[in-house]
């Protein structure tokens, strides 16, 4: 869309150019009074002539003067028409016995001049000084002979434009050497149009494929406000819109003169947008550039960037000027070391034909120092301007040769002679002055130079590292980055992008104010980074250090270290010490009345359960395997089964005494010790079974792990924990031990009425209610925990809970009050020490404040379980 756009704007800027000259034409007998210096023609006689347009004076005020003088490259031009001219004459393989003339006219950079000069050379009509004017095209017409059989110039694009329409209307080949505007060279154009420099469009893609190159994504683009630049900006920004190497061009344009705000604008332009370390500039006076590098360079903070230009503006301004790296793009200019030796011969005394020479010279050393050695390389339109004059030279030899066939006088006022010239102009191939030489749709394909600014050894030179070369086709682009010295800020290529360097962890993410930028965004807890999107890791997964890779988690266990766990194995050692403690008192007072009435059988099996259960913690706090698991879960189940059974029986026989007491004298069944113990066993191997069946029925039920995961809403690192799984095996054998406990504080509630001398069964009661509390407490920790440490705390709190209640309640306020009974009487005998008084320490721990003494036990409380019924019968 863009591109109709341009090729509609283009063709009705061409056909207001044919519009103008036509008008011009019809009033060519009025001529144009112009100023004085324009009639300053540098001429040399020939047997046919070509013509040249240069811009040897700047464009002037508004009355239409010539401005100053131009570089002393416009006089290099010039001279490189003349010495083409008699290398020409010279050689005898080209136009033999034919001289080349020449007519060359100053245009002073304004295109209507550029217009009467090549009306002038059209029409053979020699411009003439009326008092301070100058009359163009001018009253006298030259012989036929003397017009100009092709036209050299112009170098700007807005004046070719009209110089091209006003040849096309005498149908007079124009050769541009310097203007590379893209409308010049649309399909539309004037078939007499010809140029020996490459059209914008292929500098624009040299300077993009440079961008690309480099991966410089998000440059700043500075540009003058000069017609051609504006044409080579567009160009530039067209190219870079169809690339998608290319993020961003920011655009910023200054006048060819730019004031003190353009250029503290640009500077802010620049300043608020810190990614774009490149720039590219474009522009076509070099005080416009050292304008806008002395502005970027001394800002303040100092703004370091690396510079692009399309031009290097030859020998005007001095390396040293740009910053080191600068990178140049410059049309290929090769050494003409003739010419050069041709224009430093040229003397300064007057003998020199050229009318603008004494002007550029004289009084001064510029010619002298701008002719030393080297310098065609700087000037890019001095081998265009041979290479123009030899591609009219060498056509006009060939149709001279092919359709000549009376004398050259004769062939040359026929009129279908400019024709045949003109084909023979479109297929001309020849050995230039850049090498083979031939027209491409009437232009040259664009082969370009890089050059680098380096300092070396404290001098600042262009160095060449590489060559853009359309003819190359796709790696048209070659750099020897080797080559390139960068600016002192980068010891390698500075990077010029708009999106963050992302760190580890985090992927690209598209601004919505700048479209083609990216910024950067971390990825949840648990990805990895796979292109420019997040993948999220496997449960049992966790990404690497640089979140390029999924590595399997590797299980951990329980650690002693944890402060948790050093809790609950110093309270398992307290445990087991008063498991110790306990087992040795009872052992000594084994024949105490206290210790004989609370059934020493059962106590024993109790507190082998207690010191079972705190063993079966250990399993659970070492490295988790079938086999560890297996064995912890088992002793687990069994040692509460152990710790229920006996409580279970004590409490039933205390109930079934105090019951039967008040209807029958005679004993209940089954309370003696041997029948007690026996039941015991019952229980415990019903256990052992419940364990055997469901280990074969379901083995995974007790010979397996589970695998814990944190949640993520912590925002921590996953990890893998390896704890022993509790399965329907394991659960099957605590319900069984919870149908135990739930039948023992049944009969502990029935027996909370015993007579106060009996009242053990409310410590029993206290003992068994209290093991409830932490199993309920216990058990939601547990099924919720996704922490092997959780678990294992949570596991391993219920048998110590409940080894302490057993132990304190049971076993030693008994101990304690038969401790401190032998102590209240030391002096007794053993059946007073076998005694329990109301008003001693024992009585205070057994009887439960002022209860009523069952009269038949009133004088027996001191015997043991197992004499009870004879105290009954005694009574």
């Amino acid at each position: 869309m863009g591109w109709r756009h341009r090729t509609f704007r283009n063709a009705k800027r061409i056909m207001f150019c044919h519009f103008l000259v036509a008008l011009l034409v019809l009033h060519v007998a009025n001529t144009a009074r112009l100023p004085k210096i324009v009639c300053k023609v540098y001429n040399s006689s020939g047997d046919v002539y070509i013509g040249g347009i240069f811009s040897l004076h700047k464009d002037g005020p508004e009355d239409k003067n010539c401005g100053e003088l131009g570089p002393v490259s416009a006089l290099q031009l010039t001279e490189a028409m003349v010495f083409a001219v008699k290398t020409i004459n010279e050689d005898d393989t080209v136009l033999p016995n034919i001289t080349l003339g020449f007519m060359i006219h100053d245009d002073c950079s304004r295109a209507e001049y550029a217009l009467w000069g090549s009306l002038a050379l059209a029409m053979g009509a020699e411009p003439t000084v009326d008092g301070k004017y100058c009359i163009v095209p001018g009253p006298r017409i030259r012989d036929r002979t003397e017009i100009a059989m092709g036209v050299l110039g112009t170098e700007e694009t807005s004046s070719c434009e009209v110089v091209v329409s006003t040849a096309g209307l005498f149908k007079t080949p124009h050769v541009t050497y310097g203007a590379t505007g893209s409308e010049l060279f649309e399909e539309h154009q004037n078939p007499y149009f010809f140029a020996t420099i490459s059209p914008d469009t292929y500098r624009a893609e040299g300077i993009v494929d440079v961008l690309a190159h480099f991966r410089w994504e998000y440059v700043a683009l500075i540009y003058s406000s000069d017609q051609s630049i504006l044409d080579l900006e567009r160009e530039v920004y067209d190219e870079a819109s169809e690339r998608s190497e290319l993020c961003k061009l920011i655009r910023t344009e200054v006048s060819r003169h730019p004031t003190h705000t353009e250029l503290n604008d640009l500077v802010k332009t620049l300043r608020d947008n810190p990614r774009a370390h490149v720039v590219v500039l474009l522009t076509e006076s070099a005080d416009t550039t050292r304008a806008v590098i002395s502005a970027v360079r001394s800002a303040q903070p100092p703004l370091i960037r690396t510079w692009l230009a399309g031009d290097s503006f030859g020998n005007q301004i001095e390396p040293n000027e740009f910053p080191q790296g600068t990178l140049f793009i410059e049309y290929f200019k090769p050494k003409l070391v003739r010419f050069e030796e041709h224009f430093r011969s040229l003397a300064l005394n007057g003998s020199n034909a050229n009318p603008w020479y004494d002007e550029f010279c004289q009084g001064t050393d510029i010619c002298q120092t701008s002719s030393e050695d080297g310098f065609s390389e700087f000037n890019p339109m001095l081998a265009p301007v041979m290479d123009a004059v030899f591609s009219l030279a060498h056509s006009l030899d060939k149709a001279f040769r092919d359709f000549c066939n009376t004398s050259f006088t004769e062939c040359l006022v026929e009129n279908h002679i400019r024709e045949t010239f003109v084909d023979q102009l479109s297929s001309i191939s020849f050995q230039g002055t850049r090498g083979e030489f031939n027209f491409e749709n009437s232009y040259v394909p664009g082969r370009f130079t890089v050059w680098n600014v380096q300092n070396i050894n404290g001098v600042v030179k262009l160095v060449d590292v590489g060559v853009w070369d359309f003819g190359l086709g796709e790696e048209r682009l070659h750099i020897n980055e080797n080559l390139i010295q960068w600016n002192v800020e980068h010891d390698m290529t500075p990077k010029s992008e708009c999106r963050e360097a992302c760190e580890p962890g985090f992927v690209v993410e598209k601004d919505q104010v700048k479209s083609c930028c990216w910024g950067c965004r971390e990825c949840r807890m648990g990805d990895i980074v796979s292109g420019t999107k997040c993948v999220q890791c496997a449960q049992n997964e966790w990404p690497n250090k640089d979140y390029s890779v999924c590595d399997k988690l590797i299980g951990k266990t329980v650690t002693l270290d944890a402060p948790i766990i050093a809790v609950l194995v110093a309270m398992i050692g307290i445990a087991l010490l008063l498991c110790g403690l306990t087992t040795c008192g009872m052992i000594r007072h084994r024949q105490h009345a206290l210790i004989k009435a609370s059934s020493r059988e059962l106590s024993a099996v109790n507190i082998v359960g207690i010191l079972l259960s705190l063993v079966a913690i250990v399993p659970f706090l070492s490295s988790p395997s079938a086999v560890v698991c297996g064995l912890g879960e088992s002793l687990y189940v069994l040692s509460f089964t152990m710790m229920y059974a006996p409580l279970l029986l004590k409490v039933n026989r205390i109930y079934r005494i105090f019951e039967s007491s008040t209807k029958t004298v005679r004993r209940p069944r089954f309370t003696g010790s041997t029948a007690q113990l026996t039941i015991v066993a019952l229980l415990v191997i019903t256990q052992v079974v419940v364990i055997i069946v469901s280990a074969l029925v379901s083995p995974g039920t007790w010979f397996t792990t589970i695998e814990l995961y944190p949640t993520q809403a912590e925002n921590k690192p996953r990890t893998l924990e390896i704890f022993c799984n509790i399965g329907s095996g394991f659960l099957a054998s605590m319900s069984y031990n919870l149908i135990l406990l739930l039948v023992c504080c049944f009969y502990a509630y029935k027996a909370r009425n015993v007579p106060g001398n009996f009242n053990e069964a409310r410590f029993y009661a206290a003992c068994v209610y209290t093991t409830l509390v932490p199993i309920v407490a216990a058990l939601p920790m547990y099924l919720t925990a996704d922490k092997a440490i959780i678990s294992a705390f949570s596991i391993g709190l219920v048998p110590v809970i409940n080894g302490y209640v057993t132990l304190i309640f049971v076993y030693l306020s008994k101990l304690f009050a038969v401790v401190r009974g032998y102590q209240e009487r030391p002096n007794n005998n053993t059946a007073d020490q076998n005694r329990v008084g109301k008003n001693t320490l024992q009585s205070q721990f057994i009887m439960g404040g002022k209860g009523k003494v069952h009269p038949t036990t009133s004088e027996t409380m001191g015997a043991g379980s197992s004499q009870m019924e004879d105290a009954k019968e005694q009574t």
